[in-house]
């Protein structure tokens, strides 16, 4: 004969209806009653660090450009936030040096617009898959078929200037890294993960950051202008410590 236990549940098994009741005991009210009461409290103290705190700092983004084949995720929150910037095919326009001897080709793109504040960048990376870098024109009178070039992003957007490469703010969010094309396409290149936290003044001027492109030499691009499609990911980690 079955045995009834109070608070038991018999799983509709006939062969196990006489099963301990270590293996048959559902859930009874107490359980449910502990389990509301964690919830409860668990909620209760994420609250109280909330108390006192701006709910738009909370949620605090930047803004992100608008660019065909430009798309962000934001992920954190005002204290420590990452932007996750895919590229799908953006089309960056490079320009030749106006003294072609001494000068690089170069192309730029604004990314992204932080908060007013300073805003401290503790690291970024960047991935370009193969082919992620191709040049549309090629042959010479713009990119040629195998042009090298600098690939990065900074807090300045590239313009014309004497020297190759980039340098300096140019490069100071994701380091300058190489890339070298072959048939119009590139390798796959990858930046090192930037760890060393910089912290930038916008607290008078928002901050922007840029991708930027600059020729490692003469050879690498001709008189005429050029599209380079972007494909990748870069991905930004950031705080902004104040407004003033």
């Amino acid at each position: 004969m079955a045995v009834s236990y109070p608070g038991s549940v018999w799983n509709g098994d006939t062969d196990n209806r006489d099963m301990s009741l270590a293996q048959r005991k559902a859930p009874d009210w107490r359980d449910w009653k502990r389990l509301v009461e964690e919830v409860a409290a668990a909620q209760t103290q994420i609250d109280s660090y909330n108390v006192g705190v701006d709910a738009t700092a909370i949620d605090s983004v930047g803004a992100v450009a608008t660019k065909t084949g430009l798309t962000v995720v934001e992920k954190g929150n005002g204290a420590v936030h990452k932007t996750v910037f895919t590229l799908d095919e953006v089309e960056l326009i490079t320009t030749d040096g106006t003294d072609a001897p001494n000068d690089a080709a170069w192309a730029t793109q604004t990314l992204y617009t932080f908060p007013v504040g300073h805003v401290n960048i503790l690291g970024a990376h960047a991935v370009f898959p193969l082919a992620g870098l191709e040049a549309v024109t090629g042959g010479g009178g713009g990119l040629s078929d195998t042009a090298d070039f600098g690939i990065g992003v900074g807090t300045v957007a590239i313009a014309q200037a004497v020297g190759f490469g980039l340098a300096g703010t140019e490069e100071d969010v994701v380091a300058e890294m190489d890339c070298d094309l072959t048939s119009k396409t590139s390798d796959a290149i990858e930046s090192a993960a930037n760890g060393t936290a910089a912290t930038h003044d916008g607290s008078t001027s928002a901050i922007d950051i840029h991708l930027n492109v600059g020729t490692l030499d003469d050879a690498d691009h001709g008189a005429s202008a050029d599209v380079l499609k972007v494909s990748g990911t870069i991905t930004v980690v950031w705080s902004v410590l104040g407004d003033d």
